[in-house]
């Protein structure tokens, strides 16, 4: 009968541990860039053309002086990708466009387009 008693302690004892182990383990990380291939011209200049308007990105009527505000082609685009603009207003702070935050799935394709330095493919 101890015998018994102490087999079903032991057995308590470890299924409780199982149990406590398993319910803290923490989902598996999963980055979009693995499944995001971002370009310039085939994902970017979309989402820019789609919320840059010509009052506010076509031209340099700036209140940051020093980049200019022509987000019409890759060049005017990349003085605010270099300086880190871009990755601040947008996806950071999302302060960028004005009229409200992008959808998660354009915010993860700008910031894979930045994790691979941005290319203007």
């Amino acid at each position: 009968m101890k015998t018994n008693s102490l087999f079903f302690l032991f057995f308590l004892a470890m299924a409780s541990i199982y149990l406590v182990s398993c319910g803290d383990e923490d989902p598996p990380v999963v980055d979009p860039c693995d499944s995001i291939n971002a370009s310039y011209e085939g994902d970017v200049k979309a989402i820019i053309s789609g919320c840059a308007n010509s009052n506010c990105h076509g031209g340099t009527n700036m209140d940051i002086p020093e980049v200019s505000r022509d987000f019409t082609t890759y060049a005017g685009l990349n003085a605010v990708t270099t300086s880190g603009i871009l990755v601040k207003r947008v996806i950071t702070d999302k302060t960028m466009p004005p009229s409200g935050a992008l959808s998660q799935a354009n915010l993860d394709i700008l910031q894979c387009w930045a994790d691979a330095g941005y290319p203007q493919n």
